[in-house]
């Protein structure tokens, strides 16, 4: 039940309230009663009331002082305001306080009642929000794991790429960062010749490894776990506190006992690569690539063994620009869409990456130049081609190619990337807008040739050769009105002209119209005119 306070320094108000209304009918129930403000903060901080009936002038404190402190102590409190001062300031100040109702004396109990039921509404409402709140905070509680693991993944693998984004879930997960390495973990029999392993096996494989590494890791290090299908396991592994240990030694001496356990107890090995420290997740996308890298040497190490990142340095190293592969995929498709703001970021984030890169590659960046410019002009080049014209001038690509060679410095390949990037991603934004009002033209054209027949959109999306979801899209941005409007209001200024006609009854005219019930005819011409075609015709 619902604890009500009354405070009011009138006894027969405070008595008629408590008898007067039914409270068992409102699942409420008066658990006390105060003469004025000072009384009533006492019992409000004693009984935690859900609803107070209060006045406003009373002596000592007065309501409003009262209810100030009431919203402090007990803010989900419904507060209903009961008072003979017919007063405006009152009332204002009283709703910037957020009273629920302020009635006043006196009052039938009709509005008694329904301010009580408003109160009480709101208060059920509190509580079933509080209920479905604690659900879902108790269900988060429940899968934070799953959630904190699947944020690693989607930043390991780039699908979450934003920083702003990264830091609040990991706020919000209460994952803290620090100094880390990332141990990925590969299961040796992936690679065996005895034949597929099931994927029950697998997930035992998967499943001991987990636990196992916990087991041995969690007396030094914060450990995160993201499974990684058949790849393998990574772990984000992070020192609980600075040791006298050197880092190297005592995760190389972890992971060897990681192994010797496994092979014993599950009679399979596991190589595990190493990366270089790590200050911040959103570097773990770079320290999966060099754990990946450390892997693909197990060619020459062996299986069983252990791979830091910087072992590799004696082998053949490749540079890896996947990220600026993808900035330029990204910055060409684009382009094709005509999406200029999109084709701003990506020259952004593609001149951020080139300033990244050694200077000595000169080599490399002009041909990253090369190669992104001639994928924007192939694109341009299929325009004109879209457009009927079929010559294609390959002095043009010869001269971009002299203009890329004649480059000192990373700032003029940019001007000219953005030159010839812009320039066509304008090119194929005039060409799509131009194909939207071409599409839109053939649409009215043919409604114009047709409203007298049922017609439906359908038909119109055939007739343009496009989806419905299309042609109906383009007439609400284009039209500033959907293709049923449009229609309706063709007909009806058709009908406008054919009822000046005296011979034609009302229904021969909905008829010719494309509209044959009359009665929804009347209906529709007074929804759009605001008269009966009837009225219309005699005006």
């Amino acid at each position: 039940m619902y604890r009500v306070l009354i405070v009011d320094d009138e006894p027969i108000i405070r008595k008629g309230l408590r008898n007067i209304i039914n409270w068992k009918n409102f699942d409420c129930e008066v658990i006390a009663e105060a003469s004025d403000g000072l009384d009533g903060l006492e019992l409000v901080r004693k009984h935690k009331p859900d609803i107070i009936i209060t006045d406003i002038k009373m002596p000592e404190a007065d309501g409003l002082s009262m209810i100030k402190q009431i919203k402090e102590d007990v803010p989900e409190s419904k507060i209903i305001i009961l008072t003979g001062h017919r007063n405006f300031d009152y009332a204002h100040e009283a709703v910037k306080l957020g009273v629920t109702d302020f009635l006043l004396k006196p009052s039938r109990i009709e509005e008694l009642t329904a301010a009580i039921s408003r109160a009480v509404k709101e208060l059920n409402f509190q509580k079933q929000r509080n209920e479905e709140l604690n659900k879902l905070s108790h269900l988060f509680n429940q899968n934070i794991s799953v959630l904190r693991e699947k944020l690693l993944y989607d930043i390991i693998y780039e699908i979450n790429t934003n920083p702003e984004d990264i830091k609040e879930k990991l706020e919000l997960f209460k994952m803290k960062q620090g100094r880390f390495r990332m141990l990925l973990v590969q299961n040796d029999a992936e690679e065996s010749d005895d034949g597929e392993i099931s994927q029950y096996d697998r997930h035992l494989y998967q499943f001991g490894i987990i636990n196992t590494f916990v087991e041995i890791f969690s007396d030094k290090f914060e450990m995160m776990p993201v499974t990684l299908n058949t790849i393998g396991i990574a772990f984000i592994v992070i020192p609980l506190k600075e040791t006298a240990d050197d880092l190297d030694e005592m995760i190389n001496r972890k992971c060897t006992y990681l192994q010797e356990i496994i092979n014993n107890c599950f009679g399979f090995t596991v190589t595990i690569a190493i990366s270089s420290d790590g200050s911040d997740f959103t570097e773990l996308p770079q320290k999966f690539r060099e754990c990946r890298e450390a892997l693909e040497h197990k060619f020459y190490l062996g299986s069983n063994s252990i791979i830091y990142h910087s072992d590799v340095n004696t082998f053949f190293r490749y540079d890896d620009h996947s990220m600026l592969e993808k900035l330029q995929k990204a910055l060409v498709e684009g382009i094709k869409s005509g999406n200029e703001a999109a084709v701003d970021e990506r020259l952004k984030d593609i001149f951020s990456y080139i300033r990244g890169i050694d200077p000595s590659k000169k080599e490399f960046i002009k041909n990253f130049y090369w190669n992104t410019i001639t994928a924007i002009n192939n694109i341009r080049l299929s325009l004109k081609a879209g457009e009927g014209n079929r010559k294609v001038e390959y002095s043009e690509l010869s001269g971009l190619y002299g203009l890329i060679e004649k480059c000192n410095n990373a700032d003029e390949l940019n001007m000219l990337l953005e030159e010839s990037a812009r320039s066509v991603v304008t090119k194929v934004n005039n060409y799509n807008n131009k194909s939207i009002k071409l599409i839109l033209r053939k649409a009215v054209e043919y409604l114009h040739e047709h409203y007298h027949e049922p017609i439906t959109l359908n038909e119109v999306a055939e007739h343009t050769l496009v989806s419905t979801y299309y042609i109906s899209r383009m007439f609400k941005k284009e039209m500033g009105k959907n293709f049923v409007d449009y229609l309706n209001e063709l007909r009806i200024e058709k009908a406008k002209e054919l009822l000046k006609d005296v011979r034609l009854k009302t229904y021969e005219v909905a008829e010719k119209v494309g509209i044959p019930d009359a009665h929804y005819f009347s209906r529709l011409f007074k929804k759009y005119v605001g008269m009966t075609p009837t009225e219309f015709r005699e005006q």
